[in-house]
């Protein structure tokens, strides 16, 4: 497992969750999941980037698609450690699992088909630096999804709720101003949703 430089007190915050990660709070079910994965044309040969993959969510529903290969990215070590158990066995070399801040990734320019950021967005403590990231990652006409299986108020209402000074500001902006970040940062809009159960925004590197 590779290991970059990372946003240390995120990264403990999400250690400290990962043994009960699995079983707390409500969880998507796979027809939801897939229903939204389908949406980004996930096929042989392409490079998937699930950044705050945390144990894994999305690892076995992104593999249903046949791959060439996924990069499971997150800051904290112990939610990967988990991820690893669950999935290194079963997807070998064709999962990669890295531990890595999205504000300053260690991935070769262009090389990176289609980026997930699901449940994750509202963590990127610097979204212009964090984008213009995964923008270079990103091969010209590649996609970018930002996503949370719930509602922008539900998200807003466990964050806001949290005892961690940094995760109470974690918040999600309404799409409306999502669409002019991503459009700013030099992503095509493609599809946006952001009603009580569903918050994504799907976009395309110009």
């Amino acid at each position: 497992m590779q290991t970059i430089n990372v946003d240390l007190e995120r990264a403990q915050f999400f250690d400290d969750l990962s043994d009960r990660w699995d079983t707390s709070g409500p969880s998507p079910d796979a027809k939801e999941v897939l229903t939204f994965l389908k949406k980004l044309k996930i096929d042989s040969g392409k490079t998937v980037l699930d950044v705050g993959t945390g144990t894994g969510m999305l690892i076995p529903h992104i593999f249903s698609f046949d791959p060439g290969n996924v990069i499971a990215l997150d800051l904290a070590e112990r939610m990967l450690e988990k991820l690893h158990k669950k999935y290194a066995p079963r997807f070998g070399s064709k999962l990669e699992i890295s531990q890595q801040d999205v504000h300053k990734l260690d991935i070769d320019d262009a090389t990176v088909d289609i980026i997930i950021c699901n449940g994750v967005y509202p963590h990127f403590h610097d979204k212009p630096l964090a984008l213009s990231q995964l923008r270079r990652v990103l091969k010209t006409g590649g996609t970018l999804a930002i996503n949370h299986f719930a509602g922008r108020e539900f998200v807003n209402k466990v964050h806001g709720s949290s005892a961690h000074p940094l995760i109470r500001q974690d918040l999600l902006d309404p799409v409306t101003i999502l669409k002019e970040t991503i459009a700013c940062s030099g992503f095509s809009l493609k599809e946006w949703r952001d009603d009580a159960t569903e918050y994504y925004l799907i976009a395309e590197k110009s």
